[in-house]
Order: structure tokens, then C-alpha cells, then sequence
């Protein structure tokens, strides 16, 4: 999946219109929709707006693979983007929460597999 694919996704997990975005940007929905369409490439600072924006990061936008293995980024990356979306429209009280409990479940998970290993 390209970095056209990867903004469409992170746009519609964060829930916004292409001109809530191009608007949010000070672009145009035209401009906007040729990033979507891979049909114009953004720039750098550009790309970290829409991170931004989107509540992403530029790594999952670009795939950079950054963070984890290729394969698990990959399979992942729709999941996160959605995460990251919902954690940004919370209220601080209410992320603060929802981040506790992520860190509880990450502790879960680590105790369940071994540390961390996997169990052969």
C-alpha cells in the first residue's frame, strides 16, 4: 500500500471529508485529492501537517517500516492510524485513561507470552 492508499485511510479513521483536510491544510480540495489519487506528492512539511492533522505519524503515512518489522507495520498500520485518530479527539482527562489502560494491557500481553518471547 502506498502513501496514497496510507493517507486515505488515516483521513477516514480520523473521520474527515477531503475538504476538512485540504481546509484544516490552507490547500485546496483539489490539491488535497491529488495527494489521495497519488496523482501530486506532497512535501516534507506537508506530509508532517497531514501527520499531524491526522493524528499519525509520518511513518505510517510513508511506511517507512519504522518501529517494527515491514510485515507487522503493514498489517498493523490501519489499526494504529485508527487508535491515534480516536486517542486525538479525546479530551485530555479522558486520554490519560485510555492510556493507562493500553499500558496495562501491553503489561498483560508481555506477562501472557513470555516477556515478550515467543513460546516455542
Amino acid at each position: 500500500m502506498g502513501f496514497a492508499e496510507q493517507l486515505k485511510r488515516a483521513r477516514l479513521a480520523a473521520g474527515y471529508t477531503q475538504q476538512q483536510v485540504a481546509a484544516a491544510m490552507g490547500i485546496t480540495s483539489s490539491t488535497y485529492c491529488g495527494y489521495e489519487t497519488g496523482k501530486r506528492q506532497p512535501d516534507v512539511l506537508k506530509i508532517k501537517r497531514l501527520a499531524d492533522i491526522l493524528h499519525t505519524s509520518g511513518d505510517i503515512l510513508l511506511e517507512t517500516g519504522l518501529g517494527g518489522d515491514a510485515c507487522g507495520e503493514r498489517q498493523s498500520s490501519a489499526e494504529i492510524s485508527e487508535a491515534i485518530a480516536i486517542l486525538g479527539k479525546m479530551s485530555p482527562e479522558m486520554r490519560k485513561c485510555a492510556l493507562a489502560q493500553l499500558r496495562a494491557l501491553g503489561k498483560l500481553g508481555k506477562s501472557l507470552s513470555g516477556g515478550g518471547k515467543a513460546n516455542k
